[in-house]
């Protein structure tokens, strides 16, 4: 049997205790209440308008503000529809945030993003071990050697692609966002600071090391091969900071 539903302003009441629900509460309950999937259509804005009791301007300003958290998409000329779930827009913020970091002295800013990573990868490589079927380790084959291929030109795309190819076999799309999203901050900030020298054969090297641990499905070695692969980066990220000082945060 299904659940009794409340009124948007009943449900908003409940989620926020305390403080009068927002319009933007109020039509996050709605699209909650109504059951919508992403992608699927919210109710017309003359709709909308009475259900929630407020005018034109204030479901427009809400529904503005979350399209800027995700949660819908607004298309002009057909509609307002369920977001798909993203993690986009906490790049701005982030971004915004490493880069004030590392402007004023603390290069070590853009190293949270890496430990950050490491955090992720080290509990997901266990389960990339037992799970990845042999068509993944052969994609995850096919990328390394591009990388060592490609060279310096092509490291990053290579190296970004192979580290994505660990995890989609999960199927844990979240977590495949949360790395993209670090990975594209620490990128763009990099290119402001500079980054520490990286020996190609190394990063190949250290990359296969993950490869075959995975390919051989143990857990333990695989950890070990990845917490040794963000290890050497945060080395050489501290040679790096140690020695370029004042002149790698200076701005351009």
């Amino acid at each position: 049997m299904p659940a009794q539903r409340k009124s948007p302003a009943a449900s908003g009441e409940d989620a926020g205790r305390g403080r009068r629900p927002t319009v933007q509460d109020q039509l996050i309950e709605l699209i909650v209440d109504l059951d919508l999937d992403p992608g699927e259509a919210l109710p017309p804005e003359p709709e909308l308008m009475r259900t929630l009791g407020v005018s034109r301007n204030s479901v427009r300003e809400a529904l503005k503000g979350l399209q800027a958290l995700g949660i819908v998409d607004i298309r002009h000329g057909y509609g307002t529809y369920v977001g798909t779930p993203q993690l986009r827009s906490l790049a701005p913020g982030l971004l915004f945030h490493t880069r004030l970091a590392v402007r004023r002295d603390n290069p070590r800013g853009l190293l949270d993003i890496v430990e950050v990573r490491a955090l992720l990868e080290s509990g997901l490589i266990r389960r990339s071990a037992l799970e990845l079927a042999d068509a993944d380790i052969a994609r995850l084959r096919a990328e390394l050697d591009a990388l060592a291929a490609d060279g310096d030109a092509g490291r990053a795309g290579h190296d970004r692609r192979f580290h994505e190819l660990l995890y989609e076999p999960l199927g844990n799309a979240l977590v495949l966002q949360l790395i993209a999203l670090f990975w594209d901050v620490y990128r763009q900030v990099e290119t402001e600071v500079g980054k520490p020298h990286t020996d190609q054969g190394q990063v190949v090297r250290q990359h296969r090391q993950v490869l075959e641990a995975v390919a051989a499905h143990d857990p333990d070695a695989a950890a070990a091969r990845i917490a040794e692969h963000f290890a050497d980066i945060t080395a050489r990220f501290d040679r790096w900071t140690g020695s370029a000082g004042q002149a790698a945060v200076a701005p351009a």
